[in-house]
């Protein structure tokens, strides 16, 4: 199951991986008011973490041969019989609930940094 799980880490980190890009070309974009380009980046991340807690949520409920990890899977090694699939759509919960976790970290770091620029009325940017 060791294995298992570090697939689903690598196929759900590669998603939160090219989230994280997209949500840092849209900070890149304010780039000339750091303080809004961090509100952004931190809406944008704290949806990703409500996404990513939605798909913790539901994959209780969700079929293991309709993941990616599953197609990752050696034949011999994907979940056969009922206890196996249980187990498997509990370390899938687990495994979103660990990124949805630090994406609201980063989220929660990113409006107090955008806080504190504004509070103290810093005029940080490239502009």
């Amino acid at each position: 199951m060791e294995k298992t799980r570090q697939l689903a880490m690598l196929c759900v980190g590669r998603a939160v991986f090219f989230g994280g890009l997209a949500i840092s070309l849209v900070m890149i974009s304010f780039a000339f008011d750091f303080a809004l380009a961090l509100q952004a980046g931190a809406i944008l991340t704290l949806v990703m973490a409500a996404i990513l807690l939605w798909f913790a949520f539901t994959a209780e409920r969700r079929e293991p041969k309709r993941t990616e990890v599953w197609m990752l899977l050696a034949e011999n090694e994907r979940p056969r019989n009922d206890h196996a699939k249980r187990a498997f759509r509990t370390m899938m919960q687990e495994v979103h609930t660990h990124y949805a976790r630090n994406a609201f970290v980063f989220s929660v770091s990113f409006f107090a940094m955008s806080t504190l620029l504004q509070v103290t009325g810093v005029e940080w940017g490239l502009g």
